[in-house]
């Protein structure tokens, strides 16, 4: 690694899982497994590029992260919203976070 600015690359990292600061190890190892996570998101195909594996994402971060979500959009702006974003990914656009209008209130 040259500066600050750059992102540091899997050998980099794989170095400093051999470094003699115990803390070091452990960052560098925990550096390791969200990467790994993160890769695995991105070769995600089919419904899974949609919501099916946020969950697993999610539990990078914690380890009890689950659906259900307490509040979604109504059905039909949830389902307008799903069709705009896979049109995005057509057209390799960016997606934008619609607004959200009314929502549904999880009252189990």
């Amino acid at each position: 690694m040259t500066s600050m600015e750059t992102i540091p690359d899997d050998k980099d990292i794989e170095a400093c899982c051999s470094h003699s600061d115990p803390v070091v190890r452990r960052l560098a190892l925990e550096v390791k497994r969200l990467r790994m996570g993160i890769r695995n998101h991105q070769a995600q195909t089919g419904h899974s590029l949609c919501w099916l594996n946020d969950v697993e994402l999610w539990k990078l971060l914690d380890k009890n992260a689950a659906y259900p979500h307490e509040t979604l959009p109504v059905r039909d702006e949830f389902l307008a919203n799903c069709k705009k974003f896979y049109v995005s990914r057509l057209e390799g656009t960016a997606w934008q976070d619609p607004p959200v209008g009314k929502t549904v209130v999880d009252k189990r």
